[in-house]
C-alpha cells in the first residue's frame, strides 16, 4: 500500500466514511447488554437499526464516490493503483470497527436511554427530534463511559463457544469487502459493469451464513436467557465485548480476505456477462424467485405473533434472520441476473425500454409471494413457534437446527405445521388499536425498497457507460429512504407492540391485528411500486448525474 494515495483528500475522505459506516454497523453489539437491561429486546433490537440506517447514508456517498476512481482505472488502465485504494478504504473501515469496540460502553448507555425515551414518547420520529435540542445534547453527553470499563466486561463471564467467536471474525472480515471486490471487478471487465457490481452479493452472502448459522442465534439465546434471569447479566457484557474485538480483528483481516473476494466475483461475473442474450428468455424464473423473495420477507410478521406467544423475542427473530439469510441469497442471485441482462441490452444497442417490461414483471412477481405470504401467515407462525423451541433446547444452534431440518424423518413435521388460511379473528374495528403513521409508512417502506436494485440498473441502461455503475451503486438513494421510514416509523413501534404483548402488558390480539395489517399494507406497497418505478430511475440518473458534475469539479 502506497502511503502518498491518502495525500488525495477524496481518497482520505472516503476511508473516514467507510470507518464511520464500519463503527455504526458493528454496533449492533451493543444492543443486546441494553436489552437485558431494559427488558425491552425487540425495542433495543429496533433502535439499532438507526445505526444502521446512517450506515446505509454513509454507503450512498462513499461507494459512488469510489466508482469515480474505478472510472478513472479504466481509463488509464491503472487497475493496480485502484486496487492500493481500496486497502486504504478496508484499513479506514478496520479503525471504525476498533472505535466501535472502545464506545461499546457508551452506546450501551445511548440504547438504554433511547428505549427509553420511545417508551415514553411512543414514537422514535419524537425521540430522535429530541435529540437535536439542548436538553438531548445533555442527555447524549450524559451518556459518555469510559472504556476502562471493558476490562471488567472481559471477565467474569461463563465460558463462550470459541467457535461462535471465530465465525463472528471470519463474517466481519467477509462483510468488509464485499462491495470493495466488486468494484475493483468492474474495473478488470468494464464490459460486464452491472453484472460485477451486483455480484458483491456473492462475498456479502458468505458472511450472511455465517452470521445467521453461527452467531445471531448463539447471541439470542444468550440475551433471552439472560432477560430471563437464567444467565448473569455479565454473561452478555462478556460475549458482547469478545464480540465487538472480533469485528476489529475481522476488520483488518478483510486485507486478507480481498484477493479471493475478487477471484470468486470475477468468476461469476464472467460467467453470468456471457450468458446475458439468453437471460431473458428465464422471465417467468425471475418473477418466480423474486415472489419467493418477498414471501420469506414477508414472514417477520410471523416472527412477531410468535415472539409474543413463546415469549422468547431474541431467538425468534434469530429464527426470522434465517428466512432473511434464504431471501438475500435468493436476491444475490436474481439480481446479478437482471444486471447481465442490462449489460446485454446495453452491448446490443437496445432500447432501455426493452428492460421495463421484463422488470416490471419482476415486480408483480414480488406482489404474488406478499398474497401467498398473507394466505400462509398461520402456517409460519407455527413453524416459527415449533423453530424457536427447538433453537433453545439445541442452545442456540441454527446449523444443527437446519440439519434436522433438512432430514426427511423430519419432513411430516412441516406438514404437521400446516394452517388454513386465516386473519386471527381480526377485523377492521381492531384498526383502532394501531398507529395509522406506522400503517402508512409501512406501505411506503414496501414499495420503495421492491424497486430499489430495480430502479437503479434500469437507470444505469439509460445513463452513458461512464455513469452506469455509479447509477448502480445508487440504488442506496431509494433503499436508504425505505431504511429511514423502516427505522423511525415502522421497526420501532412493530418492536414495542411485540415487546409490551410478550411482557403480558399488551393482548396477543394486538399482535395478530398488528400482523394482519401489515402484511395487507405490504401487498399494497408492491402495487404501489408500479406507479413509482420510472420516477425512481429517474431520481437514481439525476444523482449519477450530480456525482459526475461535483467530483469532476474537485
Amino acid at each position: 500500500m502506497d502511503p502518498l494515495l491518502l495525500t488525495d483528500p477524496r481518497l482520505a475522505f472516503i476511508a473516514l466514511l467507510a470507518g464511520v459506516v464500519a463503527m455504526l454497523t458493528t454496533l449492533n453489539v451493543a444492543a443486546r447488554p441494553a436489552a437485558v437491561r431494559t427488558g425491552q429486546v425487540a425495542l433495543a433490537l429496533a433502535v439499532s437499526s438507526i445505526f444502521f440506517m446512517f450506515t446505509r447514508f454513509a454507503n450512498l456517498f462513499y461507494l459512488p464516490i469510489l466508482a469515480t476512481y474505478v472510472d478513472t482505472a479504466v481509463r488509464t488502465g491503472r487497475v493496480d493503483v485502484l486496487y492500493g485504494q481500496i486497502q486504504w478504504v478496508v484499513i479506514g473501515a478496520a479503525a471504525g470497527a476498533f472505535l466501535s469496540w472502545i464506545l461499546l460502553p457508551t452506546f450501551v448507555a445511548v440504547y438504554e436511554t433511547g428505549i427509553q425515551a420511545v417508551q415514553d414518547h411512543g414514537s422514535m420520529v419524537r425521540v430522535l427530534l429530541g435529540v437535536w435540542t439542548l436538553r438531548g445534547a445533555r442527555t447524549l453527553v450524559g451518556c459518555l463511559r469510559s472504556p476502562v470499563v471493558l476490562v471488567s466486561w472481559s471477565r467474569g463471564g461463563r465460558r463462550l463457544p470459541l467457535d461462535f467467536l471465530a465465525w463472528n471474525i471470519a463474517a466481519s472480515a467477509v462483510w468488509t469487502v464485499g462491495a470493495l471486490c466488486a468494484l475493483h471487478v468492474s474495473a478488470l471487465l468494464p464490459r460486464f459493469e452491472a453484472t460485477a457490481v451486483l455480484l458483491s452479493g456473492l462475498v456479502n452472502a458468505f458472511a450472511a451464513i455465517a452470521f445467521t448459522l453461527f452467531v445471531d442465534p448463539k447471541a439470542a439465546v444468550i440475551t433471552d436467557q439472560a432477560v430471563k434471569k437464567v444467565r448473569p447479566e455479565q454473561d452478555v457484557l462478556c460475549m458482547s465485548f469478545y464480540l465487538g474485538l472480533g469485528n476489529f480483528i475481522g476488520g483488518l483481516l478483510g486485507l486478507a480476505v480481498l484477493p479471493l473476494g475478487v477471484a470468486m466475483i470475477q468468476g461469476g461475473t464472467v460467467y453470468l456477462g456471457q450468458g446475458g442474450a439468453g437471460l431473458a428468455d428465464s422471465l417467468w424464473a425471475l418473477v418466480a424467485l423474486n415472489a419467493l423473495v418477498t414471501l420469506l420477507a414477508s414472514t417477520t410478521v410471523a416472527s412477531r405473533v410468535s415472539a409474543a406467544i413463546t415469549r422468547n423475542v431474541a431467538t425468534a427473530l434469530a429464527v426470522y434472520n434465517f428466512f432473511f439469510l434464504v431471501t438475500r441469497l435468493a436476491q444475490q442471485v436474481y439480481a446479478p441476473i437482471l444486471g447481465s441482462v442490462r449489460d446485454n441490452v446495453v452491448r446490443g444497442q437496445a432500447s432501455p425500454d426493452s428492460l421495463l417490461g421484463v422488470f416490471r414483471w419482476v415486480i408483480t412477481g414480488a406482489s404474488l409471494g406478499i398474497l401467498a405470504g398473507w394466505l400462509l401467515m398461520p402456517t409460519f407462525v407455527e413453524i416459527y413457534n415449533r423453530a424457536v423451541a427447538a433453537l433453545d433446547r439445541r442452545h442456540g444452534s441454527t446449523l444443527s437446527l437446519l440439519l434436522a431440518m433438512l432430514s426427511p424423518r423430519n419432513w411430516l413435521a412441516f406438514l404437521r405445521c400446516l394452517r388454513l388460511p386465516s386473519n386471527f379473528g381480526v377485523t377492521l374495528q381492531d384498526l383502532r388499536v394501531l398507529p395509522k403513521g406506522f400503517l402508512i409508512g409501512n406501505v411506503l417502506v414496501v414499495a420503495i425498497h421492491t424497486i430499489g436494485v430495480l430502479a437503479a440498473i434500469y437507470a444505469g441502461a439509460l445513463l452513458s457507460s461512464s455513469l452506469a455503475r455509479t447509477a448502480t451503486l445508487l440504488s442506496s438513494v431509494i433503499n436508504g429512504v425505505a431504511t429511514i421510514l423502516v427505522s423511525v416509523v415502522v421497526d420501532p413501534t412493530m418492536a414495542r407492540i411485540t415487546d409490551q404483548a410478550a411482557l403480558g402488558q399488551r393482548p396477543l390480539r394486538h399482535v395478530h391485528a398488528m400482523s394482519v395489517f401489515l402484511v395487507a399494507g405490504m401487498l399494497v406497497g408492491t402495487l404501489l411500486s408500479q406507479v413509482f418505478f420510472v420516477p425512481a430511475a429517474n431520481i437514481i440518473a439525476l444523482g449519477a448525474r450530480l456525482l459526475d458534475l461535483v467530483f469532476q469539479s474537485l
